[in-house]
């Protein structure tokens, strides 16, 4: 993805981002973590699974790719997707671009068996909510978790509609 700079302005000023999508995703107050041979996100060997978009704008639905990548990277399908958090960075390992754009969409498990593939990850893992910070999630993905929570509870009993009675009768 490209940014264009604004009119008149050279055109060494565009700003190139790459586009990383990942999934956070939840089954019985447990989120799904990898271990991926290469680090795609910041804050260690713990990471959410996802994938680098390669495709030019508009190619795709990067809701649709991650989909896919969760399915070959563990084995899982997953429900509706959200978003819930991004983190910027600057620079890139190949150099293709300045910076990188990553989105997390939360999520809830579907379906599947854990499968984690060797080609992708060393691991894959449930970890306990309050397991989280003893396990070194860092504190840019605990924030998109919180979101996750409140984004995604269980809607509230709607508040009742008072009624009125339409009498006819006088008052007293």
């Amino acid at each position: 993805m490209t940014i264009s700079p604004p009119p008149g302005a050279t055109p060494s000023a565009a700003t190139t981002y790459q586009v990383g999508v990942f999934a956070l995703v939840q089954h019985r107050g447990a989120y799904l973590f990898v271990q991926p041979r290469k680090l795609l996100l910041p804050g260690g060997n713990i990471s959410v699974p996802g994938v680098f978009l390669n495709q030019e704008s508009g190619s795709g639905v990067a809701e649709t790719q991650l989909r896919r990548t969760l399915l070959s990277q563990v084995g899982l399908a997953v429900g509706d997707l959200r978003l819930v958090g991004s983190y910027a960075g600057r620079g890139t390992e190949d150099g293709r671009a300045d910076a990188r754009l990553h989105l997390i969409f939360g999520t809830e498990y579907c379906s599947g068996i854990l499968n984690p593939q060797p080609a992708d990850l060393h691991g894959a893992e449930w970890i306990a909510r309050e397991h989280l910070l003893e396990r070194g999630v860092p504190e840019w993905l605990l924030a998109a978790i919180r979101e996750m929570e409140n984004s995604m509870s269980a809607p509230r009993e709607p508040v009742p509609t008072p009624t009125f009675r339409l009498g006819l009768g006088r008052r007293r």
